[in-house]
């Protein structure tokens, strides 16, 4: 048995409205959870999202953070901002992130250090390509990610999680095999180790995201090093993310609910 509870994040990108979260919340209602269930809704849903969970355990994040603290920077929003209106946490370097809008390593660095001054939970998202796996490059992609976003950064005991996302088995419905995953996550804990140190290395929470369901959800939540899972299109779904939910609820540690 794992000694932390595993943490679930529902990344809904640029999805969902009204009814997708009064759906999410029904899906929720009277039901607390061993394991850490997160939300990342699009900006314009955080307010009304925290006020429907405020009696719940459910965290509420952001699914971009902007690395300027304030200025005139049009259609930015802060870690402060999202800190003041409830967030907990907010993912950082997502691959469609890199892709599309052209964010690098050292931007993700920035953006975690501004995270963690405003008191929010960074969730570094890393991976490689189709092309650079198919070449081998797995390990070196994510030695230079990992490094070059977090070499320097002290989390004086703050939370930070990585999330590994295979971008070849993101919205393709090929995920990763949880061997695959499991070999990957033994190196990103290696070198969070010579990143951070062994002992603070060992507290960091390491995800899986590409194309997870609720029929892979067990498997990956039993290897050793997956300490969660990031959840794109199946928590589009309230009662299928609601199912990969439960299935890491009966994973958790027999504790009080977090």
């Amino acid at each position: 048995m794992k000694q932390r509870a595993p943490l679930v994040v529902a990344n809904w990108k640029l999805n969902g409205g009204t009814d997708l979260m009064c759906a999410s919340v029904a899906s929720f209602v009277k039901k607390r959870f061993k394991a850490a269930i997160g939300i990342a809704p699009p900006y314009v849903y955080i307010s009304d999202m925290v006020s429907f969970l405020r009696n719940s355990n459910i965290m509420v994040g952001s699914q971009n953070v902007s690395k300027f603290a304030s200025g005139a920077f049009t259609g930015e929003t802060s870690a402060q901002m999202l800190k003041e209106v409830g967030c907990g946490f907010c993912l950082i370097g997502h691959s469609e992130r890199r892709q599309v809008f052209l964010e690098n390593d050292a931007s993700c660095h920035t953006k975690i250090e501004r995270a963690l001054a405003a008191g929010l939970m960074p969730i570094l998202c890393v991976g490689e390509n189709s092309q650079q796996h198919e070449l081998g490059l797995t390990h070196d992609i994510l030695y230079r990610q990992l490094h070059q976003a977090l070499d320097g950064v002290s989390l004086q005991g703050q939370r930070l999680c990585i999330a590994y996302e295979p971008v070849w088995a993101i919205g393709t419905g090929k995920a990763a095999s949880a061997a695959q995953v499991q070999e990957v996550h033994e190196y990103i804990r290696q070198e969070l180790g010579a990143i951070l140190g062994a002992g603070v290395a060992g507290q960091v929470d390491i995800l899986y995201g590409g194309s997870v369901k609720k029929d892979n959800a067990a498997e990956l939540l039993a290897m050793p090093n997956v300490d969660g899972l990031l959840v794109g299109g199946a928590s589009l779904d309230p009662d299928h993310f609601a199912e990969i939910c439960a299935i890491a609820n009966e994973l958790a540690p027999h504790q009080e609910a977090q």
